[in-house]
């Protein structure tokens, strides 16, 4: 027979546990400051200039990060097997109509490498408009250092890192409107 602090150690390291994950879930990298110096170096880091890519798109042809200079852009690293991305995706839809097209992009980005994964069914299904790129190969998945899905990184109109979010969020919540204001607001 187990003992009563045998479980309560259990409970524990199980409450530790989700609270760790929790953490994980909500990092957010933003606020370094921006300088000329970083500005021109490319990186994932945050001040640095966010390296350009190219990738399949869902709806036919190709489109490259760099095509979208002069916007703010959200990319969005997501996976039909992934459930908190499944889960942000409606927001992130809300989002993406509140704000004209001059002004703002997402470019949802998928990992999926299975060549059966249900993307164009989830996308069609819940009535998806913005973007979807398909990075079946994991390059650049990997090249922007993606190691938890979902996992955001905010590009200002002149390609510069200004936040890289881990875990699932609420895009259509105040506070992400008015991150997103400040952003196009400045310029």
């Amino acid at each position: 027979m187990r003992s009563f602090f045998h479980e309560a150690r259990e409970l524990s390291a199980l409450f530790l546990l989700i609270a760790l994950l929790g953490t994980a879930c909500t990092q957010t990298e933003s606020n370094a400051p921006v300088d000329g110096a970083n500005a021109q170096k490319e990186g994932v880091t945050v001040g640095f200039l966010a390296p350009d890519f190219k990738l399949k798109m869902l709806s036919g042809g190709e489109a490259a990060l760099s095509d979208y200079r002069g916007k703010i852009v959200l990319v969005n690293f997501w996976a039909t097997w992934c459930g908190p991305c499944k889960a942000e995706m409606p927001s992130m839809e809300a989002l993406y109509r509140a704000y004209p097209r001059e002004d703002f992009e997402i470019l949802a980005v998928s990992i999926d490498i299975d060549p059966n994964a249900p993307i164009k069914e989830f996308i069609e299904d819940f009535g998806f408009t913005f973007p979807v790129l398909l990075d079946d190969m994991f390059e650049v998945n990997d090249q922007y250092r993606v190691r938890v899905v979902p996992t955001s990184v905010v590009v200002d109109r002149n390609g510069v890192v200004t936040h890289r979010l881990l875990g699932a969020k609420d895009w259509n919540d105040p506070d992400s409107k008015l991150f997103l204001e400040k952003l196009i607001s400045a310029g």
